[in-house]
């Protein structure tokens, strides 16, 4: 968590119909439209030396120390790229292993806050994870619906931080759906990729910030780069550059740019559009997990960073991911997720195509741990030769192979 806090006043606005919700009504959709909903702040109230944001009302807050993650000059793929100021931004570093940390603390905090008595939320498996581990801290009940094909360090995470697992037989958007539907049957608090984990989330802008003034570089970057699924992550950190843009702490904004799957481009498709009205997928067909969306729920928003920003959205295929995840460990020794891995395999198409000048300050967000999905490195690296104790001269045999190679 963030090392300064200050309660403000805000309310909670819905982006397409501008009905004003409260909280205790609404924490997830306009109950008028269902359209997401915004928190806006009372900015009379804000002071520029305390300049960190979050709806929260008292400071009895759920954290496991969260955020404060490394930020990598990655030096030797900066020239191989093109990209002299390159920086990877190590969201794995966080408590579970991801950036979804930085939405949960606030989501919890919130939930805590308003009474709830038990949580429930549907994921594709960082974000369960993410949210076991504060509901467990801070004593509520958690109830997870994921899909079945859940990578199985996440499922490990899952139940070890003590949540109920049912796992689904069909997609991401089959278990935000069955969330729906049984939340106010059991009046559970839902969790997910909604206000209160955007304002979480945004926190990260406002550490970019913070490191680049400390390294003595211009305190806001050029170009964001962010794997995208959902859209909550890119719409937050487009919010927290913009306060922080607001109140004077930074004099430019960034651009951002979108990267996703080719199998699972809804928001790519909505920018290539024009339209921040996305279309939604019936299928999607991608290793990527983290950002596998089909009807991504902060999707509007999304693009709506990506065009105010002047940024882009870009496709890539599910190969320059695994090349990228390879490349970022083998050559900087960050194990990233593959999905977290589409960042930084964007900047050599981005450089390409002109969008990147060679000047431009550049930040990956390399979102989770490899360990989350630990299986699939063995998909595309070489197998690993087994020999007995006492067959010496083949094991020599093979090593004069490696050595070679």
């Amino acid at each position: 968590m963030l090392d300064r806090f200050e309660p403000h006043l805000y309310k909670l606005r819905c982006i397409h119909c501008e009905n004003e919700v409260k909280e205790e009504d609404s924490h997830t959709r306009c109950p008028r439209c269902e359209g997401a909903l915004n928190v806006e702040y009372d900015w009379t109230n804000v002071r520029k030396e305390k300049p960190h944001l979050y709806p929260l009302k008292g400071d009895d807050v759920v954290s496991l120390k969260e955020g404060r993650t490394p930020l990598y000059e990655v030096e030797s793929l900066r020239m191989e790229l093109g990209v002299k100021n390159l920086f990877v931004k190590n969201e794995g570093a966080n408590p579970t292993g991801v950036f979804k940390d930085r939405g949960t603390w606030v989501e919890v905090s919130k939930a805590k806050e308003l009474g709830a008595k038990s949580l429930i939320v549907a994921s594709s498996g960082n974000m369960a994870a993410s949210c076991s581990a504060y509901a467990g801290k801070a004593g509520i009940p958690m109830y997870v619906f994921v899909p079945q094909k859940v990578p199985l360090g996440k499922l490990a995470q899952i139940v070890s931080y003590g949540a109920r697992v049912i796992r689904i037989q069909g997609s991401y958007n089959d278990c935000v759906r069955l969330v729906h539907e049984f939340a106010p049957k059991f009046d559970m608090y839902t969790l997910g990729d909604y206000v209160f984990r955007r304002e979480g989330q945004k926190g990260l802008a406002y550490e970019l910030c913070d490191d680049l003034a400390l390294d003595g570089k211009e305190n806001a970057p050029d170009v964001v780069i962010v794997p995208t699924g959902a859209g909550t992550h890119i719409a937050a950190l487009w919010k927290g550059f913009q306060e922080y843009h607001k109140l004077g702490i930074i004099q430019k904004l960034p651009k951002m740019v979108a990267v996703q799957p080719q199998g699972a481009a809804v928001i790519v498709e909505a920018f290539e559009n024009k339209d921040p009205i996305y279309k939604e997928w019936y299928e999607t067909q991608t290793i990527c997990s983290a950002v596998d969306v089909e009807d991504p729920n902060d999707g509007v928003l999304a693009v709506k960073a990506v065009m105010e920003s002047g940024g882009t959205a870009v496709k890539l295929p599910d190969q320059d991911a695994l090349h990228a995840q390879h490349l970022l460990a083998s050559r900087e020794g960050i194990f990233t997720e593959h999905s977290s891995a589409l960042a930084l395999a964007a900047v050599k198409p981005l450089k390409e195509s002109g969008f990147l000048g060679e000047k431009d300050s550049v930040v990956c967000i390399a979102t989770g741990n490899g360990l989350k999905d630990p299986v699939i490195p063995f998909t595309y690296l070489p197998e690993s030769a087994t020999f007995e104790p006492k067959d010496e001269r083949a094991i020599k045999k093979e090593l004069k192979r490696l050595m070679k190679n």
